[in-house]
């Protein structure tokens, strides 16, 4: 198994961009290639998609930065884990690792950053 990993300086404080990366909620508004629309559905969200709903199961801590995904679908399972730092008081920096999924390797590691670093762009447009 392996990953892809990108990261951005965003110039906001950490309060901020962790409010909006650990809420499954907000996921539509960051990752808009995949999330169309999020709701709370039990212990976990349901995200519509464009290949249909998936579920999406979260953790996170603020005290560490910590805000990790877990995808099902019939798909497959997907992992996201992601760590906010304050570099200072209003600048963060977040990284973002994706584990490849069944049936992805290093060739599909340069689409999946390319996906990354949109979404981290996306993010930081918000601040």
């Amino acid at each position: 198994m392996g990953s892809v990993t990108g990261s951005i300086s965003i110039a906001a404080p950490f309060a901020e961009v962790y409010a909006v990366v650990s809420d499954p909620g907000r996921l539509p508004d960051w990752c808009t290639d995949f999330a169309r629309a999020s709701r709370r559905d039990g212990d976990h969200w349901t995200v519509e998609t464009p290949f249909g709903p998936v579920e999406v199961r979260s953790s996170a801590d603020r005290a560490t930065g910590v805000a990790d995904f877990r995808v099902v679908s019939e798909h497959g399972d997907h992992r996201a884990f992601t760590r906010l730092v304050a570099v200072s008081d209003s600048e963060t920096e977040f990284v973002f690792t994706r584990l490849f999924g069944e049936g992805e390797g290093e060739a599909e590691a340069p689409r999946l950053l390319s996906v990354i670093e949109g979404r981290l762009k996306t993010l930081s447009s918000l601040f």
